[in-house]
């Protein structure tokens, strides 16, 4: 499920004009995608302290 990450849909429009849905981004961001993008570099630095101190 994304969790929405506060982006919003940029400044208000002249009255009458209409916003094309087409080059929208996402609103939010995967909660899986975040905690990998978190974990890949502690992991990382886990595993150079390990290999330095052997």
């Amino acid at each position: 499920m994304p969790i929405g990450i506060g982006i919003g849909h940029g400044a208000d429009l002249r009255p009458g004009a209409t916003r094309s849905l087409r080059f929208f981004g996402p609103e939010g961001v995967h909660a899986g995608a975040l905690w990998l993008a978190a974990t890949v570099p502690v992991l990382g630095t886990l595993l150079l302290l390990a290999r330095l101190a052997s």
